[in-house]
């Protein structure tokens, strides 16, 4: 199960000597058959094969074809032999098919898929009961049931139906509030960047309106439905909100370094002006258009970075080395500074400019 801590730890191996094997696979079993996904897997392999060890190429295709139990949608793999890595993610979610050898693990899609589907609640609610359901990165991770007392329904009319149906209004108000209580408790034990509200539209309304800040303000939406569907087709509908949600939230940050960039705040565009930043760990939150790869050149001698090919240092006089990805070295540098990486979809503007940041300071 991937975690932020595994994204930090990856970030923070380097390794000067062993290249490092960085492999995602599709391995989603409603889009393709096991043979698609190998042989997939076989023309990964190839494109690295004069960089990569034949050892870590044997270990990862042993993996894939002999003990991998097929339960996911996506494998991310970290593979050196030399430096003794071998770390595998079996993912809920589907991944693309990437390879990548380096000095560093490529964490660039992992990033990627953790903005997306991280952690999230679904509150499944009715009159009389709530469902809890926590996901982490589209697996679920934990359920929590609550009956309330139960609504008996009068057929006779007049004063007494009247009386009768207060009493239900009371106890189903009860229950929900109840159910909130324990949804606020759930929330705070597991710290779920998004709650997910599910059941017949008035009875959500109440409920959402007894949430108290800050969970109240973490509803990404709702689930219509019977609270009783199938655990399928509730992450399926949930996975499609986040998906939308994280589609505005990502616009409105690359909108706001933007911005801060264009009043001299504190906002940096452009991969040079953002690379630096990086390097300098003042990088909060690291904005990347999705493809975006681009190369730097770092001074062997004081670390100075540029986008700009030179043959000598301008302040040291030392020889440039070749970062062959910058955007994937900017990435483990603030993941390593415990900044955030949003790697981002179809914003035009950031699709020229390639990369963006809100700054620290």
């Amino acid at each position: 199960m991937l975690s932020e801590r595994d994204l930090r730890e990856l970030a923070a191996l380097e390794s000067p000597q062993a290249p490092i094997l960085s492999l995602y696979l599709d391995v989603d079993p409603r889009r393709q058959t096991k043979d698609h996904y190998r042989l997939n897997l076989r023309h990964l392999l190839e494109r690295v094969e004069d960089q990569i060890p034949r050892a870590d190429r044997e270990a990862v295709q042993r993996f894939v074809e002999l003990e991998y139990d097929g339960s996911g949608r996506g494998l991310a793999i970290f593979s050196s032999h030399g430096l003794g890595l071998w770390r595998v993610f079996s993912l809920a979610v589907p991944t693309p098919n990437l390879v990548f050898a380096g000095r560093k693990p490529y964490v660039f899609p992992l990033a990627k898929l953790w903005d997306a589907y991280g952690r999230f609640l679904v509150a499944l609610v009715d009159k009389t009961r709530v469902r809890l359901l926590f996901y982490q990165m589209g697996e679920l991770q934990e359920t929590l049931e609550l009956r309330g007392e139960p609504i008996k329904r009068h057929k006779q009319g007049g004063w007494g139906a009247e009386k009768l149906q207060r009493h239900e209004d009371e106890v189903a108000y009860r229950n929900l509030k109840e159910a909130a209580e324990l949804t606020v408790s759930f929330c705070e034990r597991h710290q779920p960047r998004y709650l997910l509200l599910g059941g017949a539209d008035p009875t959500v309304v109440e409920f959402q309106e007894l949430l108290p800040r800050p969970w109240g303000d973490r509803i990404a939406g709702t689930i219509p439905g019977d609270r009783m569907s199938d655990e399928g087709e509730i992450l399926e509908a949930a996975l499609r909100i986040l998906q939308q949600v994280e589609r505005r939230r990502e616009f409105a940050l690359v909108d706001a370094a933007i911005t801060a960039a264009a009043k001299g705040g504190n906002g940096v565009i452009n991969l040079e002006d953002t690379l630096r930043a990086a390097a300098e760990g003042r990088v909060q939150v690291l904005l990347v258009a999705d493809g975006f790869h681009a190369p730097a050149y770092r001074c062997a001698g004081c670390g100075f970075l540029t986008t700009v090919p030179r043959t000598a240092c301008p302040f040291c006089g030392a020889a440039f080395e070749t970062l062959p990805d910058a955007v994937d070295w900017m990435i483990a540098a603030v993941l390593e500074n415990g900044g955030q990486v949003e790697i981002i979809e179809g914003h035009p503007r950031l699709q020229e400019l390639g990369t963006a940041a809100l700054l620290r300071y």
